[in-house]
């Protein structure tokens, strides 16, 4: 449960980040911010010490805060301006200071002297810089007749006081969170933070809940005794006793007790450890008139050392003194009694007899040792019983009511109404004036009767009756008159005491007691009373809120024990009593209780110390005690502005504990962070604090929602990393696990081989991991000489921690056990932040792997280039300025991190020149407007340069040259700004020195525009993704609509996934992206991209439509269809079952056409090679017959046909149906309709053409069913092919089709059956120069076996008409292989195009016209030999090219490539 409103939460970074625009010079600071108050005796000499560190010259001053809150100004520098004289400074002021004296700080001395107790009070310590740094200083000037705080030497004091703190582990802070203290103030809830300073608040600013917080210090235990032992005077001795008084107007309050703080504090602590607690479960029991039994449960802290429990008994006047008017009461005030008992350490309960009758009890018990004693327990109030009641001697169920009707009529009352109101006691609280009036007359016998012979004074006077009513109680009136009517608004009271008298009513409830007391409920107990318990019907309980004022008692009715009380506030004080009621009336009050309430903060404070302490992570790497407000992720306003110059320069210490060493990057990303942001949540910074905050400020609260979110989820990183063993191959390493285990799942190793080059990278994943639940492991398989990077990660269910170090190790192959230890990454991003002729300050970002809580030094090495060796100087902080350089030198330098297990790798070299003598010299540009530029609008740019002589101003725009001038000051005004002009260059030279340029990025804010992905096909039951790409800036409000007008949303649950993606290279660059899941025909129509910023919105339609899957392909029909013997049947199916044909000699025949019925269409070529199919096998998994296919039935068979099952659902057949339409005598279209098989698996269509003759084919992708092919030339004849394909493999090439281009028309279009029936002739043509081609072979292959010339080489010397027709009869059906159309079609150069095919040449599918002529960008690309025939052609096999062999990848690399 969480208490804290998000702005409160979340202002820790916020904070951070305000920090980074500090300038980066050196601040001075303050060390002794938090200093000791100074004690002096009246008369002496006051001396006040300030220490300043890198104040430079700076003036100090010194200021007292007066009375009304204002500083009044005492001294600024060496001179005094306060007209007292007694005012004066102390200062060295040596010209030349030694280096070890300047960086222990200049010392400041105020000097008062002959000081007053007047002048006790605040003393300011200001330096002069900006911002203004202050210490405080506090001064008690003592007067005479009061000693200051001194050692003693007495036997009480050496117990403890020779180390008075050397425990100081009094820790209060739950107590003070049960008790509403602020959550600033809590640092006062710890004697150690008091003692040491710590407290991180002004106490001025905690002065209303000091009594609550010295409460919970003093613990429930009475340090009075110790502080009078120490000498502390009684006017400061409220806080030994658990008590505070708040400094008011009033004088007496302004005593300063400061000088007697230690005394006091060690006694508390002392106290704590010696004293007893206070007795609980008190409980107040009235035995008689005159008695009290009481009882109690022991002390929960020091029981045994109780040496007697002391009971103190307080008379009140009554329990409600205050309430009823002194007037009306018999009653004299008398002065309050106290009695105290002692009682023996072995007993819980005392019976405490001779008290006084009809008296109002406050009791309380403390416990005594020898040591001291408790504060006293919760009071109970409690009244002694009433000596005149009469107690029947017979208790029986229901004991009836004297008859006082019939008394009254023997006294010879006739007015009825008299009769039935004043003759019955159960109607007398209802008598009205009136009735008084009436039967004044009768009122001495109707008195008389009702008091049945009975003096019920006692009761009447207890219960608050007024003198002049009390004779009714006893029966002696013998008139009424006006005096009387008083009594009417008494006699409800005055009924109660006739049945009490009349011994009708029940007694009061017994061992009334609470518990379960909660932050809104209690549960109420109590026990029958002793009197008439039998005849109790049932009880009512009445409570109040405990307070001095006025505070009716509300009540419930009708109630048993236990009871709830339920609905209370949390935190106050209750009080609560019971009452018994039966049929006659409510009896006697029980005991009153007083209960507190529990505090509703409880539990978040209990989770919050079992989470992780961002505090203890600052404290242990050294942050100064003044920066420490803001180590926390609830840090104040107030805090940064007194803090933020000082703590600049701990800025990457206070991010990095807030990371707590964890890897916050998925949180940050999954809340829109922006990319150059997200380094800050891993802990780094990876920019300059300046562009880092200007850049990350929109995200702080999301960062900062990952950094409390992650700590309490993520696992913490580990420890101690190191390598125990290495060898030639192998390394052992080892480290701590966290401190907190309970969220760690388990351990990642990454380990990665390294050169010279990424060594200094520091990847927060490498390219080897090994996973394991031990805190050690080895790594194996190790190169022999490589050098290593290894470094290990926590991970759980939510996440990973980020690595605490790097180990690197060279594998060297003698085998050593010698500890290697882990190092930080090196420091990175080292830069110039300022530079001048004479000095240079560099800048650094801490190492990316480190430890949160470890301590990291740097040592700087630079030379300048003339120099022979490196000098090196060591810092704490991440800048350094070298100073006394020389003009216009170049500085080589670089950094290292020290940890104490080593130094880290050195960080990158920078390169620094200090500044010529007269450079030119220009400021960044200026631009108006500053904040808003809009695409469209104009824009005006400032460049102002100075040096001599005249230097010329060049004015860029994203790196293109504008404008340029000779000139200090060049205005441009730039028209129509478009929004790639966000980077704007001011560069200067004037011919000396190096020119200069200053360069600045703008925001150009432009409306959105929304580019959508048009209609999507899908398949019933898929997940589906829709997307559009936004630009705009400033980053627009995006969502998904189900209709135009936006009525209707997306909205995002299992259905439907909905992700914003942000551009990581373009930040007004989106992605919006709409997963469906599950698909159904609910879901199929349009859906509407819509992105509004403060310019204007857009909307976009998205699309998606449902396609039928056809049933599970049956191969039994293609057997058929291809002829396959009647005895190799057996094979088809709705798979291809090879072994029911593979032990059959008679199939081996059939083999080719039941490849090409398994195949389905799909080119399976991919999943071969991934099982290692070899060349001379692969057209099978293309369902293409082979030359040979004895050589592949009994090796390759079965990989090949589970190559065909898995790809079966997987890989789409070829597209149906091609159409091609002329568009004019250039441009075609050609269409398509999805595969049948597996329609919703295409990813994509590539479609070839040439024209026919050539072999250089050319092709392209797209997503879409049609594609426009244009720059086509008129009269030639062109043949096209498709086919479809994913990220898996690709379909098989449809039927190629020809077309010739004539003005606007195809004068003819082929398909494969028209070719052959219209073309007979050409085919006789073809058959009879075959004949002649076949002489020509059998020449061919005389001289490959005589004179080794290869036939390849033969066919190419041909004549190139002969060797076109050589190919042709390869393919021709004379020689009994496949015709389609007269010419064979394949897939170009398949080891050159393999299933990359779905990868490369991807179009954008609204881009799908080719220009062949590539005046549309498109690439046209070559496809090695065509659409070659490849059926009966004789290649030699050559080794695989490099390019082959990545892209076939090292499984495939092992098969030769084929040479034609």
């Amino acid at each position: 449960m969480k208490i804290f409103n998000n702005f409160d939460k979340y202002r820790f970074i916020i904070l951070l980040f305000q920090l980074a625009s500090v300038h980066s010079d050196v601040t001075p600071s303050i060390r002794d911010a938090l200093p000791s108050p100074v004690h002096v005796q009246e008369g002496e000499d006051a001396l006040v010490t300030c220490v300043i560190r890198n104040g430079d010259g700076r003036a100090v001053l010194w200021k007292r805060r007066m009375e009304n809150g204002q500083n009044k100004i005492l001294t600024a520098g060496d001179i005094r301006t306060a007209a007292d004289t007694r005012y004066s400074v102390l200062h060295e002021t040596a010209p030349h200071q030694s280096e070890k004296v300047h960086s222990a700080g200049d010392v400041w001395v105020l000097v008062i002297r002959k000081v007053k107790p007047s002048d006790s009070g605040m003393y300011i310590c200001e330096v002069n810089s900006d911002p203004v740094v202050r210490s405080f200083h506090a001064l008690s000037v003592l007067p005479r007749g009061l000693v200051p705080p001194e050692n003693t030497t007495d036997s009480y004091s050496q117990t403890f006081f020779n180390d008075p703190f050397s425990g100081r582990v009094h820790n209060y802070t739950d107590c003070c969170v049960n008790s509403n203290v602020s959550q600033s103030c809590l640092g006062f809830c710890n004697i150690q933070n008091i003692l040491d300073g710590n407290t991180g608040q002004d106490p001025e600013y905690c002065e209303q809940d000091f009594p609550i917080i010295v409460r919970c210090m003093a613990d429930g235990r009475d340090h009075v005794p110790c502080c009078i032992q120490e000498r502390v005077p009684d006017i400061c001795q409220d806080v030994c006793r658990g008590e505070y008084t708040i400094i008011t107007d009033n004088i007496k309050t302004h005593f300063s007790c400061s000088a007697y703080t230690e005394q006091t504090l060690a006694c508390i602590v002392e106290g704590i450890e010696l004293l007893p607690s206070p007795p609980e479960d008190v409980e107040v029991e009235a035995l008689s008139q005159k008695s009290f039994k009481i009882s109690w449960s022991p002390p929960t802290a020091n029981h045994p050392t109780v040496t007697n429990y002391r009971i103190v008994l307080k008379a009140l006047r009554s329990f409600d003194a205050h309430l009823i008017d002194s007037s009306e009461s018999s009653t004299p005030k008398q002065k309050t009694v106290n009695r105290e008992e002692l009682v023996s350490p072995d007993q819980n309960s005392t019976v405490l007899n001779d008290l006084s009758p009809f008296t109002m009890y406050e009791i309380t018990v403390a416990a005594v040792n020898k040591h001291g004693s408790s504060l006293p327990s919760y009071a109970l109030r409690a009244l002694t019983l009433n000596s005149a009641k009469t107690e029947p001697s017979k208790v029986v169920d229901a004991p009836a009511l004297p008859n006082i009707t019939k008394c009254c009529i023997e006294k010879g009352i006739t007015h009825s109404k008299c009769v039935n109101k004043l003759c019955d006691p159960k109607a007398a609280g209802d008598i009205t004036m009136t009735d008084l009036m009436i039967c004044a007359p009768w009122a001495a016998d109707t008195f008389t009767c009702l008091s049945n012979g009975i003096d019920h004074t006692a009761c009447c006077k207890n219960r608050g009756l007024p003198d002049v009513c009390q004779s009714f109680c006893s029966g002696n009136i013998s008139t009424i008159d006006f005096n009387h009517f008083k009594c009417i608004r008494y006699m409800s009271e005055y009924s109660n005491c006739l049945l009490q008298g009349y011994g009708v009513i029940p007694g009061p409830p017994t061992r009334v007691h609470v518990t379960n007391i909660a932050t809104d409920y209690a549960i109420v107990h109590w026990a029958s009373p002793r009197i008439l318990g039998d005849t109790v019907q049932h009880y009512n309980v009445h409570y109040r809120r405990f307070t001095t004022d006025d505070n009716d008692y509300a009540f419930v009715e009708k109630v048993y024990s236990p009871y709830i009380l339920e609905d209370l506030d949390s935190n106050v004080d209750y009080e609560v009593f019971i009452v018994a009621v039966n049929n006659h009336g409510i009896g006697e009050p029980s005991t009153r209780l007083i209960f507190k309430t529990q505090s509703k903060i409880v539990e978040e404070e209990i989770e919050k110390a079992l989470s992780y302490n961002v505090t203890e992570c600052c404290e242990s790497v050294s942050v100064s005690s003044v920066c420490m407000p803001l180590c926390s992720y609830d840090a104040s306003m107030i805090d940064l502005k007194l803090l933020a110059g000082i703590c600049s320069g701990e800025f990457h210490k206070l991010i990095r504990c807030g990371a707590g060493g964890r890897n916050h990057g998925s949180c940050c990303a999954r809340r829109g962070v922006a990319s150059a942001c997200q380094s800050i949540c891993t802990g780094v910074i990876a920019d300059s604090l300046h562009n880092t905050a200007k850049n990350c400020i929109p995200f702080i609260g999301n960062i900062v929602q990952c950094f409390e979110e992650g700590t309490g989820l993520l696992p913490g990183p580990i420890e101690e990393l190191h390598a125990t063993k290495v060898t030639g191959n192998s390394i052992d390493i080892q480290w701590l696990a966290p401190s907190d285990t309970t969220n760690i799942t388990g351990y990642i190793v990454y380990y990665q081989k390294v050169d010279n080059t990424s060594a200094y990278e520091t990847p927060l994943k490498l390219r080897n991991l090994i996973n394991t639940t031990d805190t050690s492991v080895t790594i194996t398989n190790l190169e022999n000489g490589g050098l290593y990077n290894i470094f290990v990660v926590t991970h759980n269910e939510h996440g990973t921690s980020l690595p605490s170090s790097i180990l690197m190790i060279n594998c060297s192959g003698e085998s050593s056990t010698k500890i290697v230890n882990s190092v930080p990454s090196p420091p990175h991003a080292l830069a110039v932040s300022g530079h001048s002729a004479t000095w240079v300050t560099i800048s650094w970002q801490p190492p990316e792997f480190s430890h949160p809580q470890e301590i990291i030094s740097y040592e700087i090495h630079h030379k300048s280039t003339g120099e022979d060796s490196f000098s090196i100087l060591e810092s704490s902080v991440t800048s350094h300025t070298f100073y006394n350089l020389t003009p216009n030198t170049q500085y080589i330098i670089y950094v290292t991190a020290n940890s104490t297990h080593g130094k880290s790798m050195p960080s990158e070299t920078l390169i620094a020149w200090t500044d010529p003598a007269y450079p030119a010299f220009v400021e960044p540009p200026t631009v108006h407007p500053i904040n808003l530029v809009m695409e469209g609008s104009s824009m005006s740019i400032l460049c102002i340069a100075m040096g001599t002589p005249t230097p010329t101003i060049s004015l860029y725009i994203s790196g293109r040259l504008v404008r340029q001038d000779t000139a200090r000051h060049m205005v441009t005004v730039i028209h129509n700004v478009t929004r790639d002009m966000d980077q704007i260059s001011c560069y200067a030279d004037n011919g000396y020195g190096a020119p200069m340029q200053a360069s600045r990025k703008i925001t150009i804010s432009h409306v959105p525009a929304i580019q959508a992905s048009g209609i999507t096909m899908a398949a019933k039951g898929d997940s589906v993704s829709l997307e559009c790409r936004v630009s705009a800036q400033p980053r627009p409000q995006l969502a998904f609509w189900k209709d135009p007008q936006g009525r209707v949303p997306v909205i995002q649950g299992p259905k439907y996934d909905i992700k914003i993606l942000p551009d990581n290279d373009e930040e007004d660059k989106f992605t919006m992206r709409l997963t469906i899941n599950q698909i159904s025909e609910t879901d199929e129509g349009d859906y509407y991209c819509h992105a509004e910023n403060a310019f204007g919105s857009a909307v976009q339609p998205v699309s998606v439509r449902i396609r039928n899957v056809p049933a599970s392909h049956n191969i039994t029909q293609c057997c058929m269809d291809q002829n396959v013997s009647s005895s190799c049947m057996d094979a088809c199916s709705f798979y291809l079952d090879i072994d029911a044909v593979i032990d059959k000699p008679e199939c081996i025949a059939d083999f080719d056409k039941l490849m090409k019925c398994a195949a389905d269409g799909s080119d399976h070529r991919s999943c071969c090679v991934a099982w290692g199919v070899p060349r001379r096998c692969l057209d099978w998994c293309r369902g293409e017959p082979l030359p040979t296919a004895r050589l592949c039935v009994l090796s390759h068979t079965r990989q090949i046909v589970g190559c065909f099952h898995e790809g079966r659902d997987k890989l789409p057949g070829p597209p149906q149906n091609i159409k091609i339409v002329a568009l004019d005598s250039h441009s075609v279209k050609i269409s398509w309709e999805p595969p049948i098989k597996n329609p919703h698996t295409v990813d994509i269509y590539r479609v070839f053409w040439r024209p026919i003759g050539l072999k250089i084919p050319e092709k392209i992708d797209t997503l879409e069913t049609e594609l426009t092919i244009s720059s086509l030339k008129d009269g030639v004849t062109y043949e096209c092919v498709v086919k479809a394909g994913n990220h898996l493999g690709t379909s098989t090439l449809t039927e190629p089709l020809q077309f010739t281009m004539n003005d606007k028309y195809i004068t003819h279009q082929l398909s494969p059956i028209d070719d052959e029936s219209s073309h007979t002739g050409v085919t006789i043509g073809i058959a009879l120069a075959c004949l002649i081609v076949a002489g020509i072979v059998v020449v061919a292959v005389w001289l490959v076996k005589y004179k080794k010339v290869h036939l390849q080489n033969y066919k190419v010397s041909l004549f190139p008409p002969f060797a076109y027709l050589f190919d042709k009869c390869l393919s021709s059906k004379i020689l009994g292989l496949k015709s389609q159309g007269g010419v064979a079609f394949e897939n170009p150069s398949y080891l050159r195009e393999m299933n990359s095919d779905t990868t490369g040449n991807h179009q954008n599918p609204s881009d799908a016209t080719v220009n062949n002529s590539r005046s549309m960008g498109v690439a046209s690309v070559s496809a090695g030999t065509g659409w070659r025939p490849e059926a009966l052609q004789f290649p030699q096999e050559v080794n695989p090219t490099l390019y082959e062999e990545l892209k076939l990848g090292q499984d495939g690399a092992g098969f030769k490539r084929l040479k034609p």
